[in-house]
Formats: structure tokens, C-alpha cells, sequence
């Protein structure tokens, strides 16, 4: 008499089953269940995800979000050693950047306010420091080049982070790119932030447009610091502060250890041993699967 054991695999159950086999080939149940645990996939309107992706976009975000805080208030700094912002305390940038509390201060407030009655908004400092040479024995003048900064470390574009050339081009950003281009050279212009003075507020979106930050804010920077003659060690604390980006971080970290050397890290999937040993392995249980059958079959 011997015992056969049945499985039911599902995405987030196993059904089971024992029988017995009899003498006379004949079968009789002696136990049976389910054992149901959570699914590794969710699902929405669009149908199956990864049951991590939810998460994982969401530690993305936060880790966008502190970036651009810490790049704000390193900006902030060397605005504030220059004059060219409201005077804000270490003690204020600290607890922006620890705490997450946001200075407030009504100067601080004011400098960064819109007003559309004055025409006061960023984008107007952004073509004046384009197109004028400031005076900068003026405090406003400075505050004006100051928030145009700003702004542009707010929204600094986008950037590729691959290594090669690839089919990119097809892509939706890349041909947004493409179009913000086409649309500055049509409209007479030779930089974002004047394209961007000369259409706001006309109910063209401007928010919502994929950028460049090689193509169109680093050449606008360029300019603007050009234009305002700004010193050289100044111009590169404030490229380091508003352009830099830290590489990858690398994943040497992640690799797990051998199963029989402890000591020693795994092989990498991309390594030529791998693939061979991948593929006598896929032989070896062939072999392995066609002997059993034909020595032993619980269903004959």
C-alpha cells in the first residue's frame, strides 16, 4: 500500500491531497486542504502588477522629493552668503532638512510670491536676467537673479541616466523634448526661460512639457551667468549646487552569498560560467526526469 501525495499550485493557495493506492490499483482518500496565503501579484483596471510596485513607486518618490529639498537648501546657502535671497538661518535650513519644516519667514515668502497685478512671477526674472545686465549694487536686482535660480533649480529638466545610446528617441519624453525645441526656434526665441516669459499666460501649458536639462536649463544657466558677468567660483558653486547628481549607487551590496562556498559572492547571471552551468543543469534534469519515469510512476 503505498501513499501519493497531490498539489493544486495556485497564485495564492496550494490545494492537497493524500491517497492511498491499494492492491487491487484502486485509490482511497485519506486526507485533503488548502492552504491560502497572500498572492504575489495585485491587481487593477489594467490587470496584474508586481504586489511591490505600489511600494516601491512610493520610496521612489520620497527619495525625488528629499533630493530636490537637499538641492534647494544647499542653492539656498550660497543665495543667502551672496544676498541675492531673504536672509534665512542655518537653524531654519536645518530644520527644512531634518525635519521637514519649511521656512516661512515673511521675506522669505515674498521673494518667492507671484503677483500677476505687477507682473511679478519667476519666469520675468528669468528673461530679465537673460536679456538685461542687472545692476547688482541693487538689492532688487540681486533678489531678481536670485529667484531666477531658484526657479531653475526647481525645475532643472531632464536627464538620462543610461550609459549608451539606445532606441530612446521613440519615446515620449524625448520627443516632447524635441517639440519644446521646435516650438522655442518658432517663437523667435533662443532659450526656455524667454519662451516661457513670452508665452505665460496665455493659456499655453507650461508646467506640464517635457525638458532638457543639457539641451535647455544648463544652456539658459550658462547665459544668465554669462549675461550678469557672475565670477567663476560663483557660477561653479552654483552649477554643482543645481546640476549635480549623484551616480548609481552600485549593487555589489545585494548579491547573495554562494550555496557552497559561504565566503565567496555568488556568480553574476551575465557570467559565461553561469550560462554553462545553467545549461548542463537544464541536460542533468532531463536525464534526471526521464529516468525516474521510467523506473518508477505512482499512476500505472
Amino acid at each position: 500500500m503505498d501513499k501519493v501525495i497531490g498539489l493544486d499550485l495556485g497564485t495564492n493557495s496550494i490545494g492537497w491531497a493524500i491517497v492511498c493506492r491499494n492492491d487491487d490499483l484502486s485509490y482511497s482518500l485519506l486526507d485533503k486542504g488548502v492552504n491560502i496565503f497572500q498572492a504575489g501579484v495585485a491587481y487593477d483596471k489594467s490587470g496584474e502588477k508586481p504586489a511591490v510596485q505600489e511600494r516601491t513607486a512610493a520610496r521612489a518618490s520620497r527619495r525625488l522629493y528629499s533630493r530636490r529639498r537637499l538641492r534647494k537648501i544647499q542653492l539656498l546657502k550660497i543665495l543667502v552668503a551672496q544676498r541675492m535671497c531673504p536672509y534665512i538661518s542655518d537653524e531654519e535650513l536645518n530644520n527644512w532638512k531634518f525635519h521637514k519644516k519649511y521656512p516661512v519667514s515673511d521675506d522669505f515668502m515674498f521673494w518667492q510670491k507671484t503677483d500677476e497685478t505687477t507682473g511679478k512671477n519667476p519666469y520675468h526674472d528669468r528673461y530679465r536676467c537673460l536679456t538685461e545686465a542687472l545692476d547688482l549694487n541693487c538689492q532688487a536686482d540681486r533678489y531678481s537673479l536670485g529667484r531666477a535660480l531658484y526657479h531653475i533649480a526647481q525645475r532643472r529638466g531632464f536627464l538620462s541616466n543610461r550609459k549608451e545610446s539606445t532606441r530612446e528617441s521613440d519615446g515620449a519624453v524625448v520627443t516632447g523634448i524635441q517639440d519644446i525645441t521646435k516650438d522655442i526656434k518658432n517663437a523667435g526665441c533662443e532659450y526656455l526661460g524667454e519662451y516661457f516669459y513670452k508665452i505665460y499666460g496665455s493659456g499655453q501649458k507650461i508646467r506640464t512639457r517635457y525638458t532638457s536639462r543639457i539641451e535647455h536649463y544648463k544652456k539658459e544657466f550658462d547665459a544668465i551667468c554669462a549675461k550678469q558677468s557672475l565670477d567663476e567660483s560663483l557660477k561653479e558653486q552654483l552649477e554643482k549646487a543645481i546640476f549635480y547628481q549623484r551616480p548609481l549607487k552600485s549593487q555589489k551590496g545585494l548579491v547573495g552569498k554562494c550555496t557552497f562556498e559561504k565566503n565567496k559572492s555568488r556568480c553574476p547571471i551575465s557570467h559565461p560560467r553561469y550560462e554553462e552551468f545553467r545549461m548542463l543543469a537544464f541536460i542533468n534534469n532531463i536525464r534526471g526526469e526521464n529516468l525516474f519515469r521510467q523506473q518508477f510512476s505512482p499512476f500505472e
